[in-house]
């Protein structure tokens, strides 16, 4: 197991360094390639707080924050997801602070022991290929249902194209987003970074609403029509996933 993860790090390190050298020799930083169209209508955020070290972090853009970052959870927080996986390997746990003083909590498990693979599919109704997934969930304070989310295959990693999805959602009792992975920078041809994937992008009804850049130090982006609402959720899983990527890499290079 020790040799496959430092294969899968090895592999994404160089990858991603052979990116950002021909990065570099164009005078450019890599950068997630997201859908122009949407771009063109977003408010986009650079990322404080994602790069450095983990004692204390703060994850902030916009008008977003996060609280110190804990890694666990307490028994204070209010929400469902909490009581099924409390015995999960790697837990983070959050406020996240957003406009007009809204505040969410936030509870995330990043991986998962292997007893908890039934209850995970279980309790999303859902059908998982793999056992590779991110999972948690979000209280916002002035709504009443609470949210949870997942991402399948979220580390993207396959010798297959056909296999090569990452997908999930966040949902409560009424709405849900789709989550999908994106595997393109901009400028590298697809066939280079197709099997990693570098950010996320959040579709309601089949339109866009926001996206999420997880290397280097971050960047967000949101439809500027998006109600604080579905900001305040989005926010909250932007800043999980990360600090998910955050985590993991910092996981397997320890092992």
């Amino acid at each position: 197991m020790k040799n496959l993860k430092s294969y899968v790090l090895t592999g994404k390190t160089i990858l991603f360094s052979t990116i950002l050298s021909a990065s570099v020799i164009s005078c450019r930083t890599a950068e997630l390639a997201v859908n122009n169209d949407f771009k063109n209508d977003t408010e986009t955020y650079a990322v404080k707080g994602k790069q450095g070290s983990q004692i204390g972090q703060v994850i902030s853009f916009g008008d977003f924050k996060t609280s110190k970052v804990k890694r666990g959870w307490t028994s204070g927080y209010s929400i469902p997801f909490i009581v099924k996986f409390q015995g999960a390997k790697e837990k983070l746990s959050f406020k996240q602070f957003g406009v007009n003083g809204n505040t969410a909590e936030v509870a995330l498990v990043s991986r998962f022991k292997n007893t908890e693979y039934e209850p995970v599919k279980d309790y999303f109704s859902v059908s998982l290929k793999y056992k590779n997934y991110f999972a948690g969930g979000i209280k916002v304070d002035n709504q009443d249902s609470p949210w949870d989310f997942i991402v399948h295959n979220v580390d993207g990693m396959s010798r297959s194209l056909k296999n090569n999805q990452t997908v999930g959602f966040v949902r409560n009792n009424k709405i849900q987003i789709d989550i999908t992975g994106i595997r393109e920078l901009e400028g590298s041809p697809s066939f280079i970074t197709q099997n990693d994937v570098y950010g996320y992008e959040f579709q309601l009804n089949g339109k866009i609403i926001g996206a999420v850049s997880t290397i280097n130090n971050g960047k967000v982006w949101f439809k500027k029509d998006l109600s604080d609402d579905l900001k305040m959720v989005l926010a909250s899983v932007s800043s999980g996933l990360m600090l998910r990527n955050n985590i993991e890499e910092n996981a397997l290079s320890m092992n």
